[in-house]
């Protein structure tokens, strides 16, 4: 069944996706935003030159910084329960694969190893919200999260199932709040010639407005 809260969702784009990389699995919050920031530091090596008033700069990058916040509301025990899984589902995302196995030496059976020695993918994730967080053809933003907390909101109590040792709870709202680092998939710049982007994606960077 529809919830209030997945209308406004559905209305307002205030949808947020985060799909894992590792795993071919997405989760999708029905949230109310309460904080975005998307900020860009440009990286520079400093020489100080005697004689010199002000240093030669050497420009190394531009780097990206996500910071995202937003309360996740349920309307009865079983959104809470679908919550309390996604909120499960992103914190899964943020381990990485391993090798099962490594090659055994002459003679000898497969070692199974789980230890950082077979670590095999690094846990990425794609991470979209309408047309503020998105690579440059409409789709999740490439990146990791730095991190995620959700925090059950004590004061707006908890649905509850079972009794004694035995029983669950599952919050009715959660704080959630992420920290992502992106990784583009297209240069990002400009033509040294002809001050064009280099790539055509670049138009819509980093915010797809609609003109």
């Amino acid at each position: 069944m529809t919830s209030y809260i997945d209308n406004y969702a559905t209305k307002s784009g205030a949808m947020i996706e985060i799909s894992g990389v590792i795993p071919s699995a997405s989760v999708d919050f029905y949230a109310f935003i309460t904080s975005f920031n998307d900020s860009l530091s440009s990286n520079w090596t400093e020489e100080q030159v005697y004689g010199r008033q002000d240093p030669i700069g050497t420009f190394q990058n531009t780097s990206r910084k996500i910071s995202l916040g937003f309360d996740l509301p349920a309307v009865d025990i079983a959104e809470a329960k679908e919550n309390l899984t996604k909120v499960n589902k992103v914190k899964q995302f943020m381990y990485p694969a391993y090798h099962t196995s490594i090659a055994p030496p002459s003679g000898s059976t497969t070692t199974i190893t789980r230890n950082a020695l077979s670590l095999a993918k690094s846990p990425l994730v794609r991470l979209k919200f309408a047309n503020l967080i998105q690579d440059g053809n409409g789709n999740g933003l490439l990146g990791w999260i730095g991190s995620f907390t959700a925090t059950p909101v004590i004061d707006m109590g908890m649905f509850s199932e079972g009794k004694n040792k035995d029983g669950k709870f599952f919050p009715k709202v959660y704080n959630v709040s992420l920290d992502f680092t992106p990784q583009h998939e297209y240069d990002l710049g400009w033509n040294s010639t002809g001050g064009e982007p280099v790539a055509s994606t670049f138009t819509k960077f980093p915010y797809d407005g609609g003109s």
